[in-house]
């Protein structure tokens, strides 16, 4: 027989989008357990090593940083800055990024949770959703080899794949064609003069070894984690060929690649490179980036022209300002920019299923289309979902009004 306990809300995935809606629902006196499939905390951020926040700041072509976030998302940007030691960073196209320690990222979130005295239960998997008349009534959880039933009042899906959709056969967003998934990996030994100089000669060498064959086509996807390059270390993202379908055997075949791609262009680095000739791997991230899966269909779906032409709504529960970016298996990123000095928003409707009254969804699996959530999918947009999110169920779990929720949301966190 399962353990049954009860919560308030019940938050799926620990990641940026999950670890902000625990806090929020926390923050409102709510009663929250979060489930982690992993046994550490931090999703993508820790998991794939992202190495950098997008998304916190104003689109512009000043140098100095202007958040565009407040709140909790501010809140967290600034102590993952203090304690990596860290300083907002950014290039000619007007973008500003938070570079962040991926130890310091996990400890934030630990010590976030620890502080609200919020249950986490790791290394563990929902396999059941009981649903009546539209409203879910609890799950079942498999963790550490035992099953638990939770009884809840309302739940937030942040797992990045629409879980609890899948789960109760709802019809989900799918992309035809899904983004490319990348590989970071860490470096030591390297000796550079500047990160800025090293990517020049890394982009040069790549694509000169490619025009003579030395290389495939595909090693021009290779770009410096920005930040990165500290104490003779610095980290690289490699760009996978492999289409991500979101299948186990594409997981396995995708790890499969990029350890295999990791080891290659590590030897001709140090083969090719005065810069690298005495590097060796320091480590390769547990986990490929793999950067959009299913969505869960909202009361609204966020389009790309709402992010092109910098759409506001009523319902705002997050500013976003960053541009669509779209990573594809046989080119280099592409980017589609707004204009400066401004910034779309997300409504509160794209965060409640369109099916079920008490599921709220959060991160990378909020209702949009795959060039709004190309953009919407970065992690200081996933902060500001993720704390939205919570105090949406929150509001429900209470029996208020979503309008009034709303409103409270665009005070302190607008």
């Amino acid at each position: 027989m399962s353990t049954i306990i009860h919560t308030d809300v019940l938050v799926l995935g620990g990641g940026a989008a999950g670890v902000s809606a625990a806090v929020a629902v926390a923050n409102e006196g709510l009663h929250v357990v979060l489930i982690e499939r992993h046994s550490f905390l931090g999703g993508k951020a820790t998991a794939a090593e992202v190495g950098t926040v997008c998304g916190l700041y104003k689109f512009s072509k000043k140098e100095s940083p202007e958040y565009i976030v407040n709140g909790f998302a501010k809140d967290f940007a600034e102590i993952l800055k203090k304690n990596s030691d860290s300083t907002p960073l950014h290039n000619s196209n007007g973008l500003h990024y938070l570079p962040y320690d991926i130890g310091v990222f996990k400890e934030t979130c630990y010590a976030l949770l620890d502080k609200k005295n919020i249950k986490v239960y790791f290394n563990s998997v929902l396999y059941k959703v009981d649903t009546n008349e539209n409203i879910i009534q609890s799950v079942v959880v498999n963790t550490a080899g035992n099953d638990i039933q939770i009884k809840l009042s309302a739940i937030i899906d942040c797992s990045g794949e629409s879980s609890v959709s899948q789960l109760t056969g709802l019809s989900t967003i799918n992309s035809e064609k899904y983004q490319a998934a990348a590989q970071v990996f860490t470096l030591k030994n390297v000796v550079a003069e500047s990160e800025s100089h090293l990517g020049m000669i890394l982009m040069k060498e790549l694509r000169s070894a490619i025009d003579k064959k030395e290389l495939d086509y595909y090693y021009d996807r290779v770009y410096i984690v920005q930040g990165s390059l500290k104490n003779n270390r610095v980290s690289l993202k490699l760009g996978l060929p492999l289409p991500v379908t979101h299948t186990p055997e594409n997981i396995e075949a995708l790890n499969k690649m990029a350890h295999s791609f990791v080891e290659h262009l590590t030897t001709w680095l140090i083969q090719h490179i005065a810069a690298f000739k005495n590097a060796g791997i320091e480590h390769i991230a547990s986990e490929v980036g793999i950067r959009v899966g299913l969505r869960t269909i909202g009361k609204y779906l966020l389009t790309e022209e709402d992010v092109l032409s910098c759409k506001k709504f009523n319902d705002a529960i997050a500013n976003a300002a960053w541009p669509i970016e779209v990573w594809e298996q046989n080119r280099r990123v592409n980017m589609r920019y707004f204009n400066f000095d401004d910034h779309y928003q997300v409504p509160a409707r794209c965060l409640q299923s369109n099916s079920i009254k008490n599921l709220f969804i959060a991160g990378r699996n909020i209702s949009a289309t795959d060039s709004a959530i190309a953009s919407a999918r970065v992690m200081g947009i996933c902060l500001q979902t993720g704390y939205a999110a919570g105090c949406l169920a929150a509001g429900y779990s209470r029996q208020q009004a979503i309008e009034e929720t709303v409103k409270i949301i665009q005070v302190k966190q607008l």
